[in-house]
């Protein structure tokens, strides 16, 4: 939730072995009471004492690089601790375990204003073991149960146990929007609650857009959280039914509204994003630039100005697809000039990403309908060759991929200007680029692919 795992190793490596509350932390507006109990296996520790084992609730400020603790007691013999955490808002937080004066484990936790949470664990294995209870953690379970079922009908589907076709996949996310959508049902008014909200119109924006307006437009009017994605998701869903024009029209009437400065930036940056997408660089360049000069003292800021402004310049659509070299799985050596003559869709990769997983599933099956007039390219980032071998020979693909490090050796990295994996870029038959999609879902890339090959998208 608000993508706290991408933190967790982040903050590890901030916290040592020792947690000091930041004395200039700003004021916490909100607390929630806090009590547990943390044991050790009797094989690993058989006197039963479980005295001394630290507890520590953490919040990284990633705009101020600034480290905040927010919890923090020390187990009784029992292993029993209990306190009061104090922290500004609802979010999913790190907890880490020390003993000895070593970090023990890491997981994380949900604080809420006036939750009362209760935690058990047990050393070693304390990320296994480590269950909290309360009103907002209940509701986190389920919605993490939800999200474990997802992924694993992907993994019997990647295994051949379950039997489904191109014209089944929209019936499929629709289910799955629907269970994420009902989260909100059993757990009104918590976080997981507005996250499954969230996730709901992520599964189905390009499958159907019309209930992505729907179930986005409720959203904005009824949640708290994620604003900016949900009108981000919307205005995509507009543009691709209504025109670009739509859709930035859309995320300027969300502006109005009253919502935090960082979805205001958020919005911002999207409009821009908009633009490129659907070849209007002149506005885009005119926007980015008011953008830049806006939030000059931002280095944050200024480092996606940057980085969208190459791709502006480099990668925009009617450009040339910058020239690779790539030595494939089975050896052969291919450059771009192998490619020409189809449309190719090339994507940069991380194989070890869970939604990399699912996507392959449904590009799997996107390639099997259309591969007679697109071609694909993978070009993996992970580094291991076994990691790799591994995941292929779990899920055979019939389109070529590139062996390890060749992303490296390629260049490809700074080329392709790459930031969030998985980045794809669609290619035309002529060697020009036609979109640089940079994490997108999949859904919005075949949309494209098929209004290309004047085919119905829906």
């Amino acid at each position: 939730m608000k993508s706290i795992s991408t933190l967790i190793s982040f903050c590890v490596l901030l916290l040592g072995v020792s947690f000091l509350t930041n004395g200039e932390a700003q004021a916490q507006s909100s607390s929630a009471e806090i009590s547990g109990m943390i044991t050790v296996d009797h094989t690993l520790d058989s006197t039963g004492d479980y005295s001394g084992i630290g507890v520590a609730i953490v919040h990284f400020d990633q705009f101020n690089s600034q480290l905040d603790t927010l919890f923090y007691a020390v187990t009784d013999v029992n292993g029993m601790f209990s306190g009061t955490a104090s922290f500004r808002e609802r979010n999913e937080y790190v907890i880490s375990i020390t003993r000895n004066q070593r970090l023990i484990s890491t997981s994380t936790v949900v604080l809420a204003d006036g939750d009362a949470v209760e935690m058990r664990g047990e050393i070693p294995g304390f990320s296994e073991t480590f269950r909290a209870e309360s009103v907002e953690n209940s509701a986190v379970n389920d919605f993490r149960r939800v999200e474990r079922n997802f992924g694993r009908v992907v993994d019997f589907i990647n295994a051949g146990y379950t039997e489904v076709s191109q014209d089944t996949i929209p019936i499929l996310m629709r289910t799955w929007s629907d269970l994420f959508w009902s989260i909100q049902d059993t757990h009104p008014n918590t976080l997981a609650a507005e996250t499954g909200t969230l996730r709901s119109i992520e599964v189905i924006q390009g499958w159907d857009d019309e209930l992505v307006l729907q179930r986005a437009r409720q959203g904005l009017r009824e949640m708290s959280e994620f604003k900016a994605d949900r009108a981000t998701i919307a205005a995509d869903a507009i543009t691709r039914l209504n025109g670009v024009d739509r859709g930035i029209a859309f995320i300027d009437s969300i502006r109005t509204l009253d919502i935090s400065e960082d979805d205001h930036i958020l919005l911002e940056m999207r409009k821009i994003e908009l633009l490129t997408e659907h070849d209007d660089n002149e506005r885009a360049l005119r926007y980015l630039n008011d953008f830049r000069l806006k939030y000059a003292d931002d280095r944050t800021l200024n480092q996606w100005s940057e980085i969208y402004l190459y791709d502006i310049q480099n990668l925009a659509k009617g450009m040339p697809m910058p020239e690779f070299e790539l030595l494939l799985q089975d050896e052969r050596r291919v450059t771009n000039s192998d490619f020409e003559g189809k449309y190719l869709l090339l994507e940069v990769a991380n194989l070890a990403s869970g939604r990399y997983i699912t996507e392959h599933t449904l590009l799997s099956f996107l390639y099997e309908d259309i591969n007679d007039e697109v071609q694909f390219l993978t070009v993996p980032t992970t580094e291991s060759p076994v990691t790799i071998q591994a995941f292929y020979e779990e899920r055979p693909t019939p389109w070529p991929v590139a062996k390890s490090r060749q992303v490296h050796s390629a260049g490809l990295m700074d080329l392709l200007n790459v930031v969030v994996q998985p980045t794809r870029v669609l290619v035309a038959p002529d060697g020009t680029i036609i979109r640089k999609y940079s994490g997108t879902d999949l859904s919005v890339i075949e949309n494209d692919i098929r209004t290309l090959l004047n085919e119905d998208p829906s």
